[in-house]
């Protein structure tokens, strides 16, 4: 079992999902496949039962989600148990929009199918999904929550949008919107301590790496420190001050030029 490309596939399947594309959501499930749903109650075995229950509902939600992580666990060689957290918000027709953190559990297994050339081959299938962040949910919704903005508090949150790819020193896969980063500072090994709105990680890739990931968003203003410019609270001889608090130091020799990047002056 590739548990990387499990992982992966995880991410990809869940991301498709909430842009209302469920083809890849059924196509890498076995047949006996059971899901879990998010609100109590929610529960179905088998992917033919699966497949006409969400085609049996007209969908008329939208969704977005946020950063990703991605934590796993491999039982045996031929099965791992992988772990997806995110917000993600809906979007209604009557302009709401609600956020909630959810936790989904993928369980694959490598599976022994014919293909269609006749001969056998071992690939990876999920056999059972569990949204592990039980709540209520309205008599009237069976798969997507369509009335869940008449039993919660609205809220309004920004659509952060582009994101990029890192794996944590933990191991952990992480995928990030841009704008979720406020500033980013080198560590030993080639690796990087990203800091985010709620919480810092540690990742495998060095400041360069990031700063081409990121490309023109974020600014080298250092040679261990990249900031995000939309977290600039101010600047001075010679030093940034940053959304979260932080002081990040600018050498003297190149403070004229990261002040014209950050600030256009």
């Amino acid at each position: 079992m590739n548990i990387k490309e499990c992982v992966k596939n995880s991410i990809y399947i869940t991301s498709e999902y909430y842009k209302n594309n469920t083809v890849p959501f059924f196509s890498n499930m076995t047949d006996n496949v059971v899901w879990y749903g998010p609100a109590i109650g929610q529960n179905i075995v088998g992917l033919d039962n699966m497949v006409k229950a969400w085609e049996s509902e007209n969908n008329i939600l939208k969704f977005s989600i946020g950063d990703i992580e991605a934590q796993y666990v491999q039982t045996v060689p031929s099965a791992c148990e992988i772990m997806l957290m995110f917000n993600v918000t809906t979007f209604y027709p009557n302009g709401d929009c609600i956020p909630i953190y959810q936790r989904i559990h993928f369980s694959w297994a490598d599976y022994s199918i014919t293909g269609e050339d006749g001969h056998r081959k071992r690939t990876s299938k999920i056999y059972m999904i569990h949204i592990s962040n039980p709540t209520k949910q309205h008599k009237s919704d069976f798969i997507y929550p369509v009335h869940y903005n008449e039993i919660c508090q609205n809220q309004k949150v920004t659509v952060n949008e582009p994101r990029i790819s890192l794996r944590g020193v933990d191991n952990a896969f992480y995928v990030l919107s841009v704008d979720s980063i406020i500033w980013a500072e080198s560590e030993p090994g080639q690796h990087c301590l990203v800091h985010l709105r709620d919480k810092s990680i540690s990742v495998r890739a060095s400041i360069s790496e990031i700063e081409k990931l990121t490309k023109d968003s974020l600014v080298r203003v250092h040679s261990g420190y990249i900031v995000n410019p939309k977290n600039l609270v101010s600047m001075r001889r010679f030093n940034i001050v940053l959304s979260d608090g932080s002081v990040v130091p600018v050498p003297e020799k190149k403070y004229t030029a990261v002040k014209k990047l950050l600030l256009g002056k």
